[in-house]
Formats: structure tokens, sequence, C-alpha cells
């Protein structure tokens, strides 16, 4: 598979995890949405890419709509 920034093959799949919150200090109590997932990380230019699973998605939303964030 080619990186979708710069189209090098030179890409690794790894394991990966991110932390998401929505930011803002109004959003301080919406907790947030911890994702563990395989990435795709382009060893040239940096670019990295994972799918957030259905779960974690609805946390997304859900946390957003308690938020207002927009």
């Amino acid at each position: 598979m080619a990186c979708r920034a710069c189209a090098s093959q030179n890409v690794q799949e790894t394991e990966g995890e991110l932390t998401a919150s929505f930011p803002g200090i109004a959003d301080a109590p919406v907790a947030p949405v911890y994702v563990c997932q395989r990435v795709l990380v382009c060893l040239d230019c940096g670019f990295a890419e994972l799918v957030i699973p259905p779960i974690e998605l609805n946390q997304f939303r859900q946390r957003k709509a308690a938020s207002g964030a927009r």
C-alpha cells in the first residue's frame, strides 16, 4: 500500500494509541476518547492514518453532542 500523501511505498503498519478530547476550557468535563488501533505510517513524509472503530466513533459522537462542540 502506498502513502496517500506522497505515494511512497516506504510505509509501516504499527499499533497505536490515541487519546482525543474536545478543545477548550468549556469542554473540560467531557471525558476523552481512547482508541487503540493499527496505524499506517509513512516513513518518508510522516503521514499516518487509522480507522476509528465503530464503538469509539460512537463515543466521539456522544461526547461532541454533550460538549456542544461544532
